[in-house]
């Protein structure tokens, strides 16, 4: 029989379950309070600030590049592209018709990519004309909108590639210069935040802040875009006429370090509508800095410095040469074969004596002869401002490995690795009075703050001005030797050397493969200007042969660009 208690049992039964469920929900409405108020509050806030707030970056303006006599090589030119927002769009077969007209797109491809755009904005074109800007403009077209971007342009075409580089799609640098001085050109972006409606369009009276962009330095460069077309053409004709596979060609001046032209080929073109692609890698990179090679007897002008520097022989010291010298049992012969008897050291240079330039080396020792290889910059970086600058290499007498008979061949250019320029780079030594200055490609940095010059850096004198003079004047000899005749150049002193080096393999040097290479200064006694040639893989595999008419081409139309007279 229910009972009044049972009743009140009951009821309390009731009261606690609904004071348990109350308590219950207040915990739950607390716990999610604080999970929204506390825990996850920033979250929520970005969330909430994202959807009523734009942020638009506004993009600096990236610094041009300039030749050293201000005509610019690489310049930003703003272009508008149109994008299209289906939504705000008033009337889509008038929009389109008016769009496919403007843009000369046939009239269903626009209506297509109107209908796409849909949940986002969608870009139509890009890089349209200045006027088809306008026409859409005034057109006063609903969902539609036009979005200014910055794009590369070369107004000298695609000269020096390689040492320019060139800029990915977010407008920063991704090789060469451009990459190297991306800090420099690329100046700072700056940021526009505002507020917007529902549909995604700028509030008028919101709030809006700004921090203005900083526009990028313009970069003006030691290159001279006369020059370096008239290298890359003798470069690219030099080439073709030796049936050669690629070559590196620089012009520097000694007394600054000053590069006027660096050229390699392959090469890529700047302009090309493909842009970048990755089966080309090997294209993109500057050549001349970052790939070694065995120089050859062009390295005997270092040997030569280093032995005439410590007075361990003069011009006039005698030699006798038996036309082979036997080192740690390996014969060391010269390039043509043959003993050429009682010679001097200057016969030894003008005869690229491979037989005499190991036994000067030898008569200078491993210690004094790797002091000056590593003076002269060899073995390490030289700071010029191009991305994947190798070092070089070659074993020292510390190292696993040496023997004499490295001290040999290193001394006429065989087993050590060297880059171009770091080569072009010690032998201006010698053209300046001993003394190794760095390589220089920028010349003047141009930004908002003002002009900062970049001076030319003397690194170390390496060798004295009278050794300097007296390897010029050995140079000389060379250049005046018989062989070289045909590409002499009348009424100028010039100082110069060839040099040819066999390439080396898995299975030892390639037969018929070679470097050929020429090197010089001129006019003297004074250089101006060093010009460096190399020829890959020739048909006529000697340096005095496949790279001199190249070096007599490209100096002798120097020195009427730099209007030198002859000597009288």
């Amino acid at each position: 029989m229910w009972t009044t208690a049972d009743a009140d049992q009951a009821q309390r039964w009731r009261l606690m379950v609904v004071g348990l469920s109350v308590t219950a929900f207040a915990g739950l409405v607390a716990q999610n309070l604080h999970w929204y108020q506390v825990t996850d509050h920033e979250n929520l806030v970005s969330m909430a600030t994202a959807e009523h707030q734009q942020r638009l970056p506004l993009p600096a303006k990236r610094g041009g590049i300039y030749d050293t006599n201000g005509n610019p090589l690489a310049v930003n030119v703003m272009y508008d592209d149109v994008w299209v927002y289906r939504p705000e769009v008033r009337d889509p077969q008038k929009t389109a018709t008016k769009l496919a007209e403007v843009l000369d797109i046939p009239v269903p491809d626009v209506s297509a990519k109107i209908r796409a755009a849909t949940d986002d904005r969608l870009m139509l074109a890009s890089r349209i004309s200045s006027n088809a800007a306008r026409l859409i403009e005034s057109a006063n077209l609903g969902g539609v909108e036009l979005r200014r971007r910055p794009a590369r342009e070369y107004p000298e075409g695609s000269l020096a590639p390689q040492v320019l580089g060139f800029v990915g799609v977010e407008d920063h640098g991704l090789s060469g210069l451009e990459l190297t001085l991306d800090d420099d050109l690329g100046g700072r972006p700056g940021l526009m935040i505002t507020e917007r409606d529902t549909v995604g369009g700028e509030i008028a009276i919101g709030r809006k802040a700004v921090v203005p962009s900083i526009d990028g330095s313009d970069v003006v460069l030691t290159i001279d875009r006369y020059v370096q077309r008239l290298v890359e053409r003798e470069l690219a004709a030099g080439i073709a006429a030796n049936k050669g596979i690629g070559g590196v060609a620089i012009v520097m001046e000694p007394s600054t370090g000053s590069i006027l032209a660096m050229a390699s080929l392959p090469t890529y073109s700047l302009t090309a509508d493909a842009g970048f692609d990755s089966s080309h890698q090997q294209l993109y990179k500057p050549v001349a800095v970052t790939d070694t090679y065995e120089p050859g007897s062009v390295m005997k002008l270092i040997t030569m410095s280093a032995a005439i520097d410590e007075h361990v022989v003069t011009p006039d010291t005698p030699y006798v040469d038996t036309g082979v010298s036997m080192v740690n049992g390996i014969p060391i012969r010269n390039w043509d074969g043959g003993a050429h008897g009682n010679v001097t050291v200057r016969e030894i240079l003008v005869r690229s004596l491979n037989t005499g330039t190991s036994w000067v080396a030898g008569q200078l020792g491993p210690d004094r002869f790797y002091r000056y290889v590593e003076a002269f910059g060899f073995g390490k970086t030289t700071g010029v401002r191009l991305n994947g600058e190798a070092a070089g290499a070659f074993r020292r007498p510390n190292e696993a490995g040496w023997s004499a008979t490295d001290l040999a061949t290193n001394a006429f250019g065989q087993s050590i690795a060297v880059t171009p320029v770091q080569l072009m780079t010690a032998i201006s030594a010698i053209g300046n009075n001993g003394i190794l200055m760095q390589p220089r490609l920028v010349r003047q940095l141009r930004g908002p703050d003002g002009t900062v010059d970049v001076p030319p850096r003397p690194v170390r004198p390496v060798v004295s001005s009278v050794t300097a003079d007296t390897v010029l004047d050995m140079m000389v000899s060379t250049w005046n030797q018989p062989a070289l005749q045909q590409v002499h150049i009348d009424g100028y002193k010039i100082a110069a050397k060839s040099g040819t080096a066999d390439i080396p393999g898995p299975g030892g040097y390639s037969s018929g493969k070679t470097y050929a290479s020429f090197v010089g200064f001129s006019p003297l006694p004074n250089p101006r200007f060093a010009v460096m040639v190399r020829i890959d893989h020739p048909e006529s595999i000697y340096g005095g042969v496949a790279a001199a008419p190249v070096f007599s081409n490209i100096t002798r139309q120097l020195l009427n660009y730099y209007r030198i007279a002859p000597s009288k």
